[in-house]
């Protein structure tokens, strides 16, 4: 296992650059006030139109509270607002605003252009793979991992 003392390392590395990415790709679209921590919420919003603050924390795996302070400067600076559950006052849930709604094609083309990059040079079932690899690995920290998840690659 000589390259698996670098892999948090590599991991890094590639999430620094792909980051640096987007914030470059939102900056060439004039899009200069949102930071790329903030792109799991709008991407689940674009997809699911509203979501509770728990249901986002679960989504882009963060804890609710930071999930609350990311959707409150999301709502300070216009891109989505809050409202209390009508079934559950305890529920707080998050939806986009039109200005919010209108980025949503800068978020497609800057996922397909991430996209085209990470995978240049792979074939399908190499890109498969990866992922597969990838989640296997994730699923280790969480206790969660299914062996199912590479045999189904067989």
């Amino acid at each position: 296992m000589e390259n698996s003392e670098g892999i948090i390392a590599l991991v890094s590395a590639v999430r620094e650059k792909a980051n640096r990415f987007i914030a470059e790709q939102l900056k060439i679209r004039g899009i200069t006030d949102i930071a790329t921590p903030y792109g799991g919420i709008f991407v689940h919003l674009f997809k699911n139109g509203e979501l509770s603050m728990g249901d986002i924390a679960r989504k882009i795996d963060r804890d609710k509270s930071t999930v609350t302070s990311l959707v409150k400067k999301l709502v300070a600076l216009g891109y989505v607002e809050t409202s209390t559950s009508s079934s559950d006052s305890r529920v707080t849930t998050v939806r986009l605003t039109e200005k919010g709604g209108a980025l949503e094609n800068d978020f497609k083309e800057i996922s397909i252009m991430l996209q085209e990059m990470i995978y240049q040079d792979f074939s399908a079932l190499e890109q498969d793979i990866l992922v597969r690899l990838l989640m296997r690995v994730k699923g280790n920290f969480e206790g969660r991992y299914s062996d199912s998840l590479i045999q189904n690659n067989k």
